[in-house]
């Protein structure tokens, strides 16, 4: 399942308001996958989002408009306003300070 991380006390972790991977567990508790494994937290705190996102943590993917560098998704954000995922790509191993949606990237096959 995916959701935004919505617990303020996973700021530290820099999981706060970050798209998550999770398994959720009989007793409430929901475990994540994705993009740090073994962190825990109560299901109240997880905003379920009805899709997954097109580009997943660690995929390479190259923007649209530059055709000719490669990143890797390093982060995955939910756009509350616009309904949608935005992504942070790390191009040689640096962060890029621009957002990415859906239709910005294609994916390195």
């Amino acid at each position: 399942m995916w959701g935004v991380c919505l617990d303020s006390n996973a700021i530290q972790d820099g999981l706060f308001q970050t798209v998550i991977q999770y398994k959720r567990k009989e007793n409430g508790e929901v475990v994540i996958i994705s993009p740090k494994t073994t962190y825990k937290l109560d299901i109240k705190h997880v905003k379920e989002l009805s899709a997954p996102p097109q580009y997943i943590y660690g995929e390479c993917v190259s923007p649209c408009n530059h055709p000719d560098m490669i990143g890797i998704v390093c982060d995955i954000a939910w756009h509350f306003k616009l309904n949608c995922y935005f992504y942070i790509i790390k191009v040689n191993g640096r962060p890029k300070s621009k957002r990415y949606y859906d239709g910005d990237l294609n994916p390195i096959v």
